[in-house]
Parts: C-alpha cells; structure tokens; sequence
C-alpha cells in the first residue's frame, strides 16, 4: 500500500500547494501537471532528501516515474520536478 505524505493532504487531494517559478518551467519543459505533482505527493512509493535535506517523493503516475522536490521547511511549496 502506498504511504501518504504527512500534512500536505486529504481524500480530495493534495491542498494549497505553491510552486516556485523554477518548478513550474520544469513542469512545463518535462510536461508535468498539477494534477501529476498531487498525485505523486499523495501516493509516493519512496521518498529520500536531497544534500540540503529537502524531501523528494518518487511516484508512477500513469506509467510514469514523477519527482517532487519540496521545501524541508514548508512542505507545501515545490522547488522542482523531474522525471
């Protein structure tokens, strides 16, 4: 069973995120949605942190591997994503 990620959501979805404007032209350059990142911050099958400690959560999302990089501090505010 996939873990969830702690505060970021509900059973409607991943609330109230932000995105810094380098992980929206990421998102946009690895064509990502919104919808790809909720999904993947929701049912992640691992997650580690980068060297500044930042968490990143690793998904398949419709046959797809989808990265999530958030702030250690505010975890509702994504840095990046990757594929």
């Amino acid at each position: 069973m996939p873990r969830r990620m702690p505060r970021l959501g509900n059973r409607e979805g991943v609330m109230g995120l932000q995105y810094l404007q380098h992980a929206r032209e990421r998102m946009q350059e690895r064509n990502i949605s919104k919808a790809e990142v909720e999904a993947c911050l929701k049912d992640y099958y691992t997650s580690y942190t980068d060297k500044n400690g930042n968490p990143i959560y690793v998904a398949d999302v419709r046959g797809r591997r989808i990265k999530v990089v958030v702030q250690k501090e505010n975890p509702q505010v994504v840095i990046t994503t990757g594929d």
